[in-house]
């Protein structure tokens, strides 16, 4: 009886330290995917937050699309709000800090890198993606925009 409490204790103890080791701070606790599956998607911008002010209407952000690529590059496609031209903006994306931050660098159109930014992941689910900028200035919370309806 005493060896069965034991067991039990023993992993309650191991299940609570597990779930409260969460990598990102809005989840997921578990996941079977990758980090880097669960980032590679199609994505459009549900939300995003600039210095505390929600600008997701705002046509720069409003229709743009982010192609994730899990081989580390991606694309993001952005309509100018004036001239209503499509511009493809590209670059290579790491994870780093024990896969906690995400530093995408853009090149320009000789295929020069030209920017750097990071962003500390705040959630990494296959349907939900939220980004902060390491200086806090801008949020961003993805939805992949191939999904019905959208």
């Amino acid at each position: 009886m005493q060896k069965n409490i034991l067991i039990v204790a023993a992993l309650s103890f191991l299940i609570v330290g597990f779930i409260s080791c969460k990598k990102y701070e809005e989840g997921p606790g578990l996941s079977f995917r990758s980090k880097s599956e669960r980032l590679a998607n199609s994505w459009r911008i549900q939300s995003v937050t600039v210095n505390g002010i929600e600008k997701a209407a705002d046509p720069l952000y409003a229709k743009q699309k982010h192609y994730i690529y899990e081989s580390g590059s991606y694309v993001i496609n952005i309509i100018d709000p004036v001239t209503l031209q499509a511009e493809d903006v590209q670059g290579q994306w790491t994870l780093y800090d024990q896969d906690r931050k995400l530093a995408v660098n853009r090149t320009n159109f000789n295929g020069v890198a030209d920017s750097l930014e990071d962003y500390q992941i705040l959630k990494l689910k296959e349907k939900s993606l939220w980004l902060r900028k390491l200086d806090n200035t801008v949020e961003y919370h993805f939805v992949p925009f191939n999904e019905p309806g959208q």
